[in-house]
């Protein structure tokens, strides 16, 4: 399991040189075990996972436990702090099964210090689920134009939609042929893998082929996997958003309590990202992707100071707000350190939808709405991506609050027009919700039981643009969009590709009244396949336009 060339922790350096100047010190932790007998000759699996940031910095196979009494060796940093995850295949299938199926473990290695640090652990039935994630590595060959260069890569999960997993820097491609650890893998799911070089050397992402930019996928997880990667030119841009950093301190208050953060655009109030953990050290490094150059955010988060699993508004809970604004180009970070200064920021809970044997729908639209049923039928939420790419799908939407009652609209555009319409033309579906417990999660498996659910969709809401027209397509290198409204008119306007990412902006802010022309050139660097094109409004509404790329 150890990497071959270029392991998690000189990623890791590569990262602290970066931004720190210095690398990091790597330190010994020994996992003795003892009394193993109910698992000789199992396959045994431990990782350390650093608690200031929850990511994973080494990990260690051995492939059948040979006796009761064995060690095994990870490395850390001096002074950081790990908890040392570990399993055995109990059922022998090769993959790591939450217990009772599998037996897991996790404990504690705090505050390394120089030399071997010693963690003991006898046998017991004291089990953890650990949620093991499994390694993608991912081998580059023939990347001799970009030795010297940072190379960014991201993991994003079709799976979870679009959702971004995981993601390292590079400070210096080191040679023509490397390799890079990614431990971001769910079973079953699959993924797109994206990665950049930084061609021009600025530090940020460029679209190609300003930089050089590439994706693979992989399908179907069934444990550790491998991808090769050979360098050529057939560049897609991935629409890359930057990284914030949040680097909370002091919060020993809180130790031991629930921390929950989450980043909102300015306006919009769009939810980019959250995370959900446990304040396990006093010095919290928090990571949330999706900001975007030349956009201002508002940061939430609070501790759960009560303990009863919910936000309450301060003083029962310790809540605040920070701003991100005037940022320069590229990742971002704020600081906090803990203090009295509390908000009441109004938290909204997660629902967690899971789609299963979506197999008759593969291709199709899907669009999803939370309305709020007491005291009205109130939209609260909506989700939507052009295709559905899997059989099995999740889906996670911002909106709930604690004891109210809500539909779970959405549907399926079987007819393929590019709107609702009401069964069968199209399948649609309503789950009742009553949120009593904060996040909820609701599993869903297709049926032939319809409900008209008067879904509204954009296409109604922009009844100004009364002709679009594009030509040629499908297209190769260029097309034309002609334009009519019945009144003025400002259009963002964007091509997606068929997992609902952008994947090229065509025009910000585009302003017109009455008849429009524009051209789009440039195009030849997009793979072949399906692209949708939204032109969208300030106030949200727009219209989608199915396109081919020859």
């Amino acid at each position: 399991m150890r990497e071959k060339n270029f392991t998690l922790l000189n990623l890791l350096a590569g990262l602290a040189l970066l931004f720190f100047g210095s690398p990091l010190q790597g330190q010994a932790v020994m996992l003795n075990l003892s009394n193993m007998t109910p698992h000789v000759g199992q396959k045994f699996e431990a990782r350390l996972i650093d608690k200031r940031t929850l990511k994973e910095v080494d990990r260690v196979m051995v492939a059948a436990i040979s006796g009761a009494d064995f060690s095994v060796n990870l490395e850390g940093e001096v002074g950081g702090s790990y908890f040392v995850d570990f399993y055995a295949d109990l059922n022998q299938n090769g993959v790591y099964d939450a217990p009772p199926a599998d037996h897991a473990w996790r404990l504690s290695a705090d505050d390394l210090q120089a030399g071997t640090n010693m963690v003991n652990f006898q046998h017991n039935t004291t089990f953890t689920d650990i949620a093991w994630r499994y390694m993608l590595t991912l081998e580059f060959q023939d990347m001799t134009p970009h030795v010297g260069q940072m190379l960014g890569v991201r993991v994003r999960s079709v799976t979870r939609v679009g959702k971004e997993v995981g993601r390292v820097y590079v400070a210096s491609i080191p040679g023509p042929e490397f390799t890079v650890e990614l431990p971001f893998l769910e079973l079953g799911h699959s993924y797109l893998v994206e990665f950049f070089a930084d061609l021009n050397q600025n530090g940020l992402y460029d679209a190609p082929p300003t930089d050089h930019v590439w994706r693979e996928t992989l399908d179907d997880v069934a444990g550790d996997a491998s991808l090769t990667f050979v360098h050529g030119t057939n560049f897609t841009d991935v629409g890359w958003t930057n990284l914030l950093t949040v680097n909370l301190l002091d919060m020993q208050p809180h130790l031991g309590q629930l921390l929950e953060m989450r980043v909102l655009e300015n306006g919009s109030e769009h939810e980019i990202g959250r995370i959900k953990r446990m304040v396990d050290v006093p010095e919290l490094l928090v990571e949330i992707p999706g900001i975007v150059d030349g956009k201002e955010y508002k940061v939430d988060f609070y501790a759960d100071l009560n303990q009863n699993g919910l936000y309450n508004a301060p003083p029962m809970d310790h809540a605040w707000r920070l701003e991100l604004k005037d940022h320069p180009p590229g990742d971002a970070s704020l600081e906090f350190r803990h203090n009295t200064t509390f908000t009441d920021i109004e938290w909204e809970y997660l629902l967690t939808l899971n789609m299963n044997d979506m197999n008759p729908h593969l291709g199709q639209r899907f669009e999803l709405r939370l309305v709020e049923t007491d005291p009205g039928d109130d939209e609260v939420a909506r989700f939507s991506m052009p295709a559905i790419m899997k059989p099995h799908f999740i889906v996670c939407v911002p909106g709930l609050q604690v004891g109210s009652t809500y539909n779970v609209d959405f549907y399926a555009d079987l007819n393929q027009n590019g709107t609702y319409d009401a069964p069968p033309t199209d399948h649609a579906w309503r789950l009742p919700l009553t949120d009593d417990e904060g996040d909820e999660s609701l599993d869903f498996d297709h049926n032939t039981t319809f409900t008209d659910i008067m879904f509204p969709t954009a296409l109604r809401e922009l009844q100004t643009l009364t002709t679009l027209t594009l030509n040629p397509n499908p297209f190769h290198d260029h097309f034309l969009l002609d334009l009519q409204s019945s009144q003025p008119l400002q259009l963002d306007i964007t091509l997606f590709d068929l997992q609902g990412k952008p994947v090229r902006s065509l025009a910000r802010a585009f302003a017109f009244n009455g008849n429009a022309s524009l051209e789009f050139k440039g195009l030849d660097d997009l793979p072949s396949g399906t692209y949708f094109l939204l032109l969208q409004n300030e106030d949200g509404a727009g219209k989608v336009e199915k396109m081919m790329k020859n």
